[in-house]
C-alpha cells in the first residue's frame, strides 16, 4: 500500500484497490464482496435505533449489485427531516455519482429520483458524491470528486438537483442547460474526495487538493456562476509546497472567514478571507494563514473533517487520523481543537495541549475519523460526534465516537462503558465505514457509509 494512500483508507479506493485486490486506481475490476450503502441510526444513548430501518437500524441499499456502492456524504433536509446519503457506485475509476434519501423511519423514499436513487452520469470522467447541502428552498447541492483516467487529473464538479432529485437545468448553470458546473484542480487520485460550504447569502464554496501540493478553492453565485468578487474570476489556488495535499474540508467562521482542513505528513488548516486571499492574520506568531500542526507518534496526521463552534467562540474542532505505523498496521483517531485565531485550544484534551488521540479497542488496527458534528452550541455542553472507522487486515467495521467538551470520551451515557461504537455488518461486505455523521431532530444521531 502506497503511504499516502492512507488518507483514503475505507474510503473509495478500499473496496476497488487499497484492501480488497491489487490493482491499480484505473482498473475496471476487483475482487472480494462488493459494497452497499449504508445508512444507520443511533439514539442519543449511542445505541443503534431499533425503530429505524425495519428494527435493526442500519438501512442498506445496494444500488447496483455486484458494483462498489459508497456514501461519504449525507444531510438531513430541514422541512421534513428526511436524510440524503451521497456517494458513488460502480467499479474502480468508473464510479458514477449516487443519491438515495430515506424517510424517517428508514425506508427509502420513492418520491426522490426513480424508486427513491439518483444516479447522474458526467461524460468522460469517473464521479463521486462527496458532500451534500440543503439549500432553505430544499433544493440540494453536491460537489463531487471527478477523475480523469486518462491523464490521472481530479476536478469538482457542482450539481444542484430539485427537491423531486432531478438537475435544476433551468436555474443552475442554465446557460448550459446541465444542472452542474466543472472545475478542475490538476493531478489527483481517484479516490480523492472535495468539500462543499453554502453561505448565508447563497453563494456556494467548493474545494479541492492536488497531489502537487495545491488547495484551489471556486466560489459560486446561487446560479451557478464563478463570482468575480473572489480570487481571480472566482477562484482561488493556494500551495503548500513541494508534497501531495489530501482530499479538503471546508467550514465557515461566523464572520464569514473560511476554513480548510487537509493533510500532508502533518495536518494542515488554512483560513481565507471573504474575498479568498489568505488570511495572515491566522496561526500562532508569526501568522501566515496556515497552521501545521504535528499531532505526535512519528506517523502521518491527516485532518479530514471540520466543524466550527457556533456558540460565539467560533473555534475549530477537527478530526482525522494520526500516529501512523505501517509496520504495525495501526493508526489511531486524532481530535484537534483551535481557538479561532488558530492558535491551539490549550483548555482542550487531557494533557492541555489542545490534542486528543483515542486508540480504540486494541492495537494493531487502522483507526480513522472521517466525519464530525458538534451536538450544541453552548460552549460548556457542546459534545463532539466523530464517525469513521476500525480494522485491519481486509476486514473493518463503522466506528462512532463521542466526546465531552473537555476532550475525553463520554464513557457514563454514549455506548457504555466504552464511548464508542462499533455496530455489526449488515451489508453484502466485510468492510464498513461510518464515512458521514450528521444530526437529526427528534431521532438521534445518523451516520451514512457503506456495509
Amino acid at each position: 500500500m502506497n503511504r499516502k494512500s492512507l488518507r483514503r483508507v475505507t474510503l473509495p479506493l478500499i473496496a476497488a484497490c487499497l484492501v480488497l485486490a491489487d490493482c491499480s486506481s484505473n482498473n475496471s475490476s476487483s475482487t472480494g464482496p462488493t459494497t452497499a450503502f449504508a445508512v444507520m441510526r443511533f439514539t442519543p444513548a449511542g445505541v443503534l435505533d431499533t425503530t429505524f430501518a425495519g428494527g435493526r437500524g442500519v438501512a442498506i441499499t445496494d444500488i447496483d449489485p455486484g458494483l462498489f456502492d459508497f456514501a461519504l456524504a449525507a444531510a438531513v433536509q430541514p422541512l421534513d427531516n428526511k436524510i440524503l446519503a451521497g456517494g458513488s457506485s460502480g467499479l474502480a475509476g468508473q464510479g458514477v455519482i449516487a443519491l438515495v434519501r430515506y424517510n424517517t423511519d428508514g425506508s427509502v423514499d420513492g418520491s426522490f429520483g426513480t424508486n427513491g436513487l439518483v444516479r447522474t452520469t458526467l461524460a468522460g470522467v469517473a464521479a463521486g458524491a462527496s458532500a451534500i447541502a440543503v439549500q432553505p428552498d430544499g433544493k440540494i447541492l453536491v460537489a463531487a470528486l471527478t477523475f480523469t483516467a486518462s491523464n490521472n487529473t481530479t476536478g469538482i464538479a457542482l450539481l444542484r438537483y430539485n427537491a423531486n432529485g432531478t438537475l435544476d437545468t433551468a436555474g443552475f448553470n442554465a446557460a448550459s442547460g446541465q444542472g452542474y458546473v466543472l472545475a478542475s484542480i490538476g493531478p489527483g487520485l481517484v479516490g480523492d474526495t472535495c468539500a462543499l460550504a453554502l453561505q448565508g447569502d447563497g453563494r456556494i464554496i467548493v474545494a479541492g487538493a492536488s497531489q502537487t501540493g495545491n488547495i484551489v478553492l471556486y466560489r459560486y453565485t446561487s446560479l451557478g456562476v464563478l463570482d468575480p468578487a473572489f480570487g481571480t474570476g472566482g477562484t482561488t489556488t493556494t500551495s503548500l509546497g513541494n508534497t501531495a495535499a489530501m482530499s479538503p474540508a471546508l467550514a465557515l467562521q461566523s464572520t464569514g472567514k473560511i476554513v480548510v482542513v487537509t493533510g500532508t505528513s502533518d495536518q494542515v488548516v488554512l483560513r481565507f478571507n471573504t474575498d479568498g486571499t489568505l488570511d495572515n492574520t491566522f496561526g500562532p506568531a508569526p501568522a501566515t494563514g496556515i497552521v501545521t500542526t504535528d499531532i505526535g507518534g512519528g506517523g502521518n496526521n491527516f485532518g479530514n473533517a471540520v466543524a466550527i463552534m457556533q456558540d460565539g467562540s467560533d473555534k475549530i474542532v477537527v478530526v482525522g487520523h494520526a500516529n501512523v505505523n505501517f509496520s504495525a498496521d495501526a493508526s489511531d483517531i486524532s481530535l484537534v481543537r483551535y481557538n479561532a485565531d488558530g492558535t491551539l485550544d490549550t483548555t482542550f484534551g487531557p494533557n492541555s495541549t489542545g490534542i486528543v488521540t483515542t486508540d480504540v479497542g486494541q492495537s494493531g488496527k487502522f483507526d480513522n475519523a472521517f466525519s464530525v458534528a458538534l451536538e450544541s452550541p453552548a460552549a460548556t455542553t457542546t459534545r463532539i460526534l466523530v464517525s469513521g472507522n476500525t480494522g485491519s487486515g481486509g476486514f473493518s467495521q463503522a466506528l462512532v465516537l463521542r466526546y465531552n467538551p473537555d476532550g475525553t470520551l463520554d464513557t457514563t451515557l454514549f455506548a457504555q462503558p466504552f464511548g464508542y461504537a462499533v455496530p455489526p455488518l449488515f451489508g453484502p461486505s466485510n468492510i464498513a465505514s461510518g464515512n458521514a455523521v450528521v444530526l437529526q431532530t427528534g431521532f438521534g444521531i445518523v451516520v451514512a457509509g457503506y456495509d
